[in-house]
């Protein structure tokens, strides 16, 4: 095996991890056990309908502790554009299966999206501590549809678990960090830190926000973010756990407040020291894009039904808008103002 050869200033990188699945299959269970909190009953309806993203530290049997950061998307089919954006920016991907119900759509969905990715992935077969639980009818659901675990002549890893008891979970968690050491991820501090937007959204009372994820170098107090034509200084610095941080490095959500409008999701972003250049750099994009234009045509035959959507973050948005523009009528058109 050749190993790739290490660059100046790289060190070990801690793995972005997205958990992806069919709604109700036990993402933000999961989560939530890992990290002994409790998110989901704050969830409208029970469904997690944003993007968030945590990080947890976990001690590998006979080994020191690492870190490990987590994606959790929604199952439900309206946040397809949530779930393809989390699959482009992990590192690996946590692919749950209910033991009661198998394969379902969004399962499906996820599959091709990881697939389109290219990025390894990791099968947790959920709730077997359920009556209805069948491990092995779940695991045959899998190969019905391509996907060849480890002793059934395949190569993909899989782990049963229970959230509810924990059990199987230290040993998914030491499944995904030895995926991640064969991955060998790495990153340069000594860089400015690039990485993605995950949410974005407009506070009425603290302005505009936005969560990233950092994929390399390293982000300070005083220093300038650009995401496309966006930008907004860096006055401060907020984990994943709402504490403010003088400066984070690759791997590590954060968030920031001050954007000068609300900057697209996915997209990525880039850090500067100077805010002449920050400035320069957005508005340069700016200009690029300028020609831009709505692509609506209305057709005189038809009634045009003029819809205003608001929501709380920029993810739900595109799902909502997603959803209405999915809308068929015979003798109307809807235009997204």
């Amino acid at each position: 095996m050749i190993k790739k050869q290490a660059q100046i200033n790289t060190a070990e990188r801690p793995p972005i991890i997205a958990v992806m699945g069919h709604i109700d299959h036990g993402k933000s269970t999961l989560l939530d056990y890992i990290r002994k909190s409790n998110v989901v009953e704050g969830e409208a309806g029970g469904i997690t309908q944003h993007l968030s993203s945590y990080e947890v530290v976990h001690k590998v049997k006979s080994g020191p502790e690492k870190t490990i950061t987590f994606l959790d998307t929604p199952g439900h089919a309206a946040f397809s554009a949530m779930r393809g954006r989390s699959a482009g920016v992990a590192d690996i991907i946590i692919l749950i299966v209910s033991a009661e119900d198998g394969v379902q759509a969004q399962t499906k969905e996820a599959l091709k999206q990881i697939k389109e990715a290219k990025k390894p992935f990791v099968v947790a077969i959920t709730k077997t501590d359920k009556p209805n639980a069948n491990i092995e009818r779940t695991k045959s659901s899998l190969i019905e549809n391509e996907i060849y675990l480890e002793g059934m002549g395949g190569d993909i890893s899989y782990v049963p678990i229970s959230s509810k008891t924990g059990e199987g979970i230290d040993d998914l968690l030491d499944v995904l960090l030895l995926v991640a050491e064969v991955e060998e991820l790495s990153g340069d501090a000594s860089k400015p830190a690039e990485g993605t937007v995950i949410e974005s959204h407009l506070d009425s009372k603290k302005g505009t926000q936005a969560t990233l994820i950092i994929t390399d170098g390293t982000l300070n107090k005083g220093e300038f973010i650009v995401v496309e034509d966006t930008f907004s200084p860096v006055r401060a610095i907020e984990n994943s756990l709402g504490k403010q941080i003088a400066s984070a490095t690759f791997s590590t959500p954060i968030q920031i407040t001050g954007f000068n409008k609300v900057p697209r999701t996915g997209a990525r972003f880039l850090a500067y020291s100077n805010k002449k250049e920050a400035e320069a750099t957005a508005t340069a994009f700016s200009k690029t894009t300028a020609s831009t234009k709505n692509t609506f045509e209305e057709r005189k035959d038809m009634i045009t039904v003029p819809i205003v959507i608001k929501s709380d973050v920029l993810g739900t948005l595109e799902a909502v808008e997603r959803e209405v523009l999915n809308l068929s009528f015979e003798h109307a058109q809807i235009k997204i103002l």
